[in-house]
C-alpha cells in the first residue's frame, strides 16, 4: 500500500507530464503589440473618431471640427497646431495617427 507522500508524488509527476501544450509554446506577443494602428484622417473624422486619439478629448475634438469647417480642410499635419489647445508636443503624440487623405 502506499503512503500519501508516495501519492502526493506520483500525482505530482504525473501532472507534470499532462501540461497544457500552450505551456511550453513560445511566448505569445502582447496585445498590444499585435493591434495594427488605423490612421485618421483628420479632414473625414468624426467626433468619435478624433477623441480615440491620445491626448484628445471631446473639447479638442470639437475645436479640430470646428477650425477644420471655418477653414476648409487641412492643407498638412503642421496645420493642426492652429487649433487650440493643440501644440507641437500634442502633434509629435499623434505622428503616425493621423493623415490627411
Amino acid at each position: 500500500m502506499m503512503n500519501k507522500h508516495t501519492v502526493a508524488f506520483l500525482f505530482s509527476i504525473s501532472s507534470l507530464l499532462f501540461l497544457p501544450s500552450f505551456l511550453h509554446a513560445a511566448p505569445a506577443k502582447s496585445e498590444a503589440s499585435q493591434v495594427k494602428t488605423v490612421k485618421v484622417n483628420i479632414n473625414t473624422a468624426q467626433l468619435e473618431e478624433l477623441i480615440l486619439l491620445p491626448g484628445i478629448g471631446a473639447k479638442k475634438a470639437q475645436s479640430i471640427i470646428e477650425y477644420r469647417t471655418k477653414n476648409g480642410k487641412f492643407k498638412s499635419l503642421n496645420e493642426l497646431t492652429n487649433v487650440k489647445g493643440i501644440g507641437s508636443k500634442m502633434l509629435q503624440k499623434l505622428e503616425g495617427r493621423i493623415k490627411l487623405n
